[in-house]
């Protein structure tokens, strides 16, 4: 309709403003809030904040009767990498238009895993905000940090998209049908499934590359080791240059995992406070959880080893290349006291070779988020976008 405002995702009002200088003294200016926003001290929020509360036990992890399997955070195989470098000439247009060609770099590198760091996070998980509770605040990984760290794409077509051509139903069925016989044979393993398409130079071959990259480094399966069928139709749309919102599904099962995690924690915790001997609860994590550990190390300095020296064109996720994690007497008292050198925006840091997402520019100004608006720029509004 003529006359019509549009959306946004801001609201505009008078506030009194504490300025970035020394002065403490708040002044009454104009200023622009994400929306939803409070308007008042005394208007009820939209959900009751979580308490900052001290961990749970003074239990060491353990000492927690509980076996974790983690089948999204598997490092790169043997050969994936030569994989990788064989698909990537002919087909890095493809992933470029599928949104997927940093993600895929991404899973050629190793991120070993800091058990002690991971266990504190997960203490201070909080299912009902997806977000990490201490002592000084709260804070979050969000879809800034898929992108960033992950290389994952939040615009595109759903990652449920159903195939639409009677030529790519059937490729699936014939996918799924060499599948079902290579675990009746046991062959369905990622290694063996490497080796039965890797040089083979057909589409088929791109195919089962993309369903292998999604089953081990995207959305890891229930059972280690094995390809997922429900991935087929998704490695199809890729191979055609569809692009998916990979990135909003990753996010996402993040979230559940730590918060399965968090309520494990819990249960195991109190099996451990009644005495139950022999009884373990296992947990099986299928989310790349290695993006978790990787987040808290760009924004926790007494937590991160040395990071690598970044080489031009590589992706964020290389400063953590194989690094032995850091050797800390007490996590839990660093997590709790970070108040004061904690990173709120790690990214927008100056860095040798790391090249500043088109959304962190040194002014400010206003744009019409529309199909015209360039593909980083609208991924950013995404991210502040309430889902």
């Amino acid at each position: 309709m003529a006359g019509e405002q549009p959306e946004t995702i801001v609201e505009e009002r008078e506030e009194l403003m504490v300025p970035l200088t020394t002065d403490p003294n708040p002044t009454l200016r104009t200023a622009h809030f994400l929306k939803p926003s409070l308007a008042s001290i005394n208007q009820q929020p939209l959900f009751k904040p979580p308490s900052l509360s001290s961990p749970l036990t003074d239990f060491e992890p353990g000492e927690w009767p509980l076996k974790l399997v983690f089948t999204g955070w598997i490092d790169p195989q043997k050969n994936w990498k030569t994989w990788v470098d064989q698909m990537h000439p002919q087909h890095q247009s493809t992933w470029r238009k599928a949104g997927i060609n940093e993600a895929i770099m991404c899973s050629t590198y190793k991120t070993r895993r800091n058990h002690d760091l991971f266990w504190g996070l997960a203490e201070r998980w909080c299912p009902s905000t997806n977000s990490f509770i201490f002592p000084w605040g709260e804070t979050t990984i969000t879809l800034e940090d898929i992108i960033v760290l992950g290389g994952f794409s939040v615009i595109g077509e759903p990652v449920s998209k159903p195939l639409e051509t009677t030529e790519l139903m059937k490729l699936e069925e014939n996918l799924l049908k060499l599948l079902t016989q290579l675990k009746k044979t046991l062959k369905s393993c990622h290694q063996e499934w490497m080796k039965r398409f890797m040089g083979k130079g057909s589409e088929l071959e791109h195919i089962a590359f993309l369903s292998l990259w999604l089953s081990r480094y995207v959305f890891g399966q229930k059972f280690p080791n094995t390809i997922g069928g429900n991935l087929l139709s998704v490695a199809i749309h890729l191979g055609r240059g569809t692009r998916l919102a990979l990135g909003p599904a990753v996010l996402a099962s993040i979230y559940r995992d730590l918060s399965l995690l968090k309520e494990t924690i819990i249960a195991s915790t109190e099996l451990r406070m009644d005495g139950s001997d022999g009884d373990v609860l296992s947990l099986t994590l299928q989310a790349p959880l290695r993006l978790v550990q990787v987040w808290a190390w760009e924004r926790f300095p007494g937590l991160r080893p040395e990071p690598n020296a970044m080489n031009h064109g590589e992706p964020r996720i290389a400063r953590w290349h194989g690094l032995k994690r850091l050797k800390i007497e007490n996590v839990r008292m660093v997590l709790d006291s970070a108040q004061d050198c904690f990173q709120w925006r790690p990214y927008a840091t100056t860095m040798t070779n790391w090249s500043f997402p088109k959304f962190y520019i040194e002014k400010e100004e206003w744009m019409v988020v529309d199909s015209y608006l360039d593909q980083e720029l609208q991924s950013f509004a995404q991210c502040l976008r309430v889902c």
